[in-house]
């Protein structure tokens, strides 16, 4: 279970770091040649380095997440298994008087040394179909990409 902790603290970072801007904070979870993929969405990537990851989680909040109501890590499930840390859970999202945009996804961090080397975010299917209509009602001027 130490992973999972290390997981959980990771998350309680990255949190506080939207809201605070501490963005080194996160550097101790993440190693150095870490390797992140969004899956499923029509904001997918692939970022290959700790700073790059950085670097992209702070566009895709600053394009979308920023402009929205947001809500995280509800209806969550998670556990550890090997040298890994598989999730479940929700997000959800409002802009002004949209509907609630609510999307689940898998996340499944693999760990080197303490650190995570790689990182996948994989929406569940039809989560990309709902993005898409949501973001052509409500999402003029967003841009959720991380690269």
């Amino acid at each position: 279970m130490v992973l999972l902790e290390l997981f959980k603290q990771q998350r309680m970072t990255f949190e506080r770091a939207i809201e605070d801007e501490t963005w080194d904070a996160l550097t101790p979870f993440l190693h150095p040649q870490i390797r992140y993929q969004v899956m499923n969405m029509p904001f997918h990537c692939l970022l290959d380095g700790r700073d790059q990851v950085i670097a992209g989680m702070r566009r895709s909040l600053d394009g979308f997440d920023r402009h929205c109501e947001r809500e995280v890590g509800f209806d969550t499930w998670a556990t550890e298994e090997g040298d890994h840390v598989i999730s479940h859970g929700k997000i959800r999202f409002r802009r002004g008087p949209s509907p609630v945009l609510e999307s689940s996804l898998w996340e499944v961090a693999t760990y080197r040394d303490g650190q995570i080397v790689h990182l996948v975010d994989l929406y569940d299917v039809g989560e990309a179909k709902k993005f898409t209509a949501w973001m052509q009602q409500w999402g003029a001027g967003l841009d959720a990409s991380y690269a």
